[in-house]
Formats: structure tokens, sequence, C-alpha cells
């Protein structure tokens, strides 16, 4: 229920509201487009420009000063609290926030495997891996967790500490593997 509801708002939240008028001025780069490569990259553009400003794009960017410190961009950080639905649900994320779209099967693995790595630092990467790993599961485990120790506060607690933890864990990590040569 939880991961259908996510996806929903998600979906709602990524698409609007509508640009009508970038839309139009992408239709026609695309239907002028000699290849379909072009063709792709142009659509791909579009849906990046059109999340870019919907209300999902928006939130991201607004949030996105709290997640700097870590190296992590606005896309980063929307994945993340996509993540609190279900964790699976960050990958698949970063793919339509990094507008990898139009390609099938192991071509589109490798293209957005190729996307974060020219986006994405490595010590961004990290800092990334060790947030997820810390930070609060998912609802419904946070549901049974409420129901399990009987009283709202210690959700509160529990979301409040891992969401601490691992913003501390996060910056040491990312500032660590900075210190140590990578970027």
């Amino acid at each position: 229920t939880f991961i259908t509801a996510a996806a929903i708002l998600g979906w709602f939240l990524s698409n609007y509201p509508q640009n009508a008028r970038l839309e139009q001025t992408y239709n026609v780069k695309i239907a002028a487009a000699a290849t379909h490569l072009q063709k792709t990259n142009l659509q791909n553009e579009l849906r990046e420009k059109s999340l870019e400003q919907s209300y999902l794009g928006r939130a991201g960017k607004f949030i996105e000063p709290i997640f700097e410190p870590l190296g992590m961009n606005w896309k980063m950080a929307v994945a993340l609290q996509a993540g609190l639905a279900a964790k699976e649900v960050v990958v698949s994320t970063l793919g339509v926030l990094y507008s990898v779209g139009g390609q099938e099967g192991q071509e589109h693995n490798k293209s957005l495997i190729n996307k974060l790595h020219s986006n994405i630092s490595f010590a961004s990467a990290v800092a990334f891996i060790v947030i997820i790993m810390t930070y609060l599961p998912c609802l419904a485990a946070t549901t049974v967790f409420t129901r399990e120790a009987g009283h709202i506060k210690y959700t509160f607690y529990l979301i409040f500490m891992t969401t601490g933890v691992a913003y501390l864990l996060s910056f040491l990590a990312y500032h660590t593997v900075l210190v140590m040569g990578f970027s």
C-alpha cells in the first residue's frame, strides 16, 4: 500500500505542473531531428527540463542546500526522499531524474551507469550509499515499529536518531573520501 501510494504521489509530483511552451519548443526540435539518437536525446532533455520545473523538481531544489554538505545535488536528495517509501525505489528514481529513457534492457542499464558516473563524484556516491544504508527504514517498517513499540514517541525517536546518525555518518564519509584525495 505504501509503495503504491508513494509511486502515485511520485508520478503526480514529477509530472505536474506541465509547461506547454517548453513541450512545444522541444516537439519542434524533436520533429526536426535527423537521427533516432538525436530524437531520443532531445526527448530525454525535455523530460529532464520538465522534471526540474515539476513540483518534485521544485521540492528537490528547495531541500538541496541541506544535502550540499554531503556532496549531493537535488536529484540525489529527491531519490533519498523516494527511498522512504521503499529503498528499492532509489535507483529507479535516479533513472527518472537523470532522464535515462527511450532505451531498453542492457543498454538502459549501461546508460544509467554512465549518466550517474558522469554526474556524481566518487565522494558523493560514498556519502549517498552511507546515508541510504543508515537512514530511516521504509514507511512500512516504520509503521510496524510504531505498532510494536506501543507509542508514537518512539517513532519520533527513530526518525530523528536514524536521520541524524545517517547525516553525520554521510558527512564524515564524504569529507574523509575528499581528504583521502578522491573527488
